[in-house]
C-alpha cells in the first residue's frame, strides 16, 4: 500500500497536471531515432513510463537511489515492458562519477516525504533527511557505441558529476542529455550551474534552455556554436547562482517551502512537509 506522500508522487507524475507536461510532450520529437534511453533520477519512472510508450526494441535503464520510490519504480517498469518490445532495467544505485565510484558505496539522503532526496542535505528543501548508504554507478556503465542514447538526469544538484561519468558517451557524440540543472548546485563539491555550462562546453556539447531548469545538452563540434548556445542559457543560470550565494538563507528556507506547500495545496491533501 502507497504512502499518502507516494500518491501525491503519482498524481505529480502521472496526471494530467504533472510538472513536466510539456517538456513530456516533446518527447516523441526528442526521442526520434533513440535505441538506448537511461532515466537517472527516475523516481517512479515518468520519462520511463513515456519513452517506453515511443521507443519499440529498445533498451531502457532506470537508475533510482531512493530505496521507497525504487520500489514503486520497479513495480511500475515490470508491468510496462510487459506491455512493450523494449526492455527495462532497474538500478537502485547512485548516479555519479568515478570519484565518487572509488568509494564503491557513498551517502544518500532521502528525506521519506515528497522532496526528492540527492547526495546532499539542502536545508532549504527539507529538515527531514535521512542517511543510507548506496553503491555507486556511471552512465557510462550503459554505454554501447552503436546506440543513439538519450540520457535524462534529475539528481538534485548533482548533475556535473553525472555529466562526469558519462564521458564516453560525449567523447562518442551520439548521446544527449536531458537535465535538470538545480539552482544550489553540488554543495559538497562547491560546484554551481555555471561549472555545468563550462564542463559542456569544454566536452563538445551545446546547451539549449528547454523549460525553467531544463536543458538539452548535444554533440556540437563547432566551438562558436558551443559558445553562442552557452551565452543563451547564461542570463537565466547567472540570476539561479545568485539567488543561490547571495541571498539570505532565511529567504530562500521562506521560499522553498512556501512553493512546496503551494503544490501540495494543488493536491488537495496534506502530505509529508510543511
Amino acid at each position: 500500500m502507497k504512502s499518502p506522500y507516494q500518491e501525491y508522487l503519482d498524481w505529480t507524475y502521472f496526471s494530467d497536471r504533472n510538472f513536466d507536461k510539456s517538456q513530456l510532450d516533446r518527447l516523441d520529437e526528442l526521442l526520434e531515432g533513440i535505441t538506448r534511453f537511461i532515466d537517472v533520477g527516475a523516481s517512479h519512472g515518468v520519462y520511463t513510463f513515456h519513452a517506453n510508450r515511443i521507443l519499440k526494441d529498445a533498451d531502457i535503464v532506470c537508475i533510482e537511489a531512493d530505496p521507497e520510490r525504487f520500489a514503486i519504480l520497479q513495480e511500475n517498469t515490470a508491468r510496462w515492458a510487459a506491455e512493450s518490445t523494449n526492455r527495462i532495467q532497474c538500478v537502485n544505485a547512485v548516479a555519479s562519477d568515478e570519484e565518487d565510484r572509488k568509494k564503491k558505496e557513498i551517502t544518500f539522503y532521502a528525506t521519506g516525504t515528497q522532496i526528492s532526496g540527492g547526495l546532499f542535505a539542502v536545508a532549504e528543501r527539507s529538515d527531514r533527511y535521512r542517511p543510507q548508504p548506496l553503491p555507486v554507478v556511471c552512465v557510462d556503465d550503459y554505454f554501447d557505441a552503436n546506440a543513439r542514447t538519450f540520457v535524462k538526469i534529475d539528481v538534485e544538484g548533482a548533475e556535473l558529476r553525472v555529466l562526469k561519468g558519462a564521458r564516453r558517451h560525449i567523447a562518442a557524440g551520439n548521446t544527449a542529455f536531458f537535465t535538470e540543472v538545480s539552482w544550489w548546485g553540488d554543495r559538497l563539491r562547491g560546484t554551481s550551474s555555471i561549472d555545468v555550462l563550462r564542463f559542456c562546453y569544454e566536452n563538445g556539447l551545446r546547451v539549449d534552455r528547454c523549460l525553467r531548469s531544463d536543458y538539452l545538452c548535444s554533440h556540437e563540434p563547432d566551438r562558436l556554436a558551443r559558445a553562442k548556445s552557452i551565452a543563451r542559457c547564461l542570463p537565466p543560470l547567472m540570476i539561479r547562482y545568485a539567488w543561490s550565494r547571495f541571498v539570505p538563507r532565511r529567504v530562500r528556507i521562506w521560499r522553498e517551502r512556501r512553493l512546496n506547500r503551494r503544490r501540495l495545496a494543488s493536491y488537495g491533501s496534506r502530505v509529508g512537509e510543511e
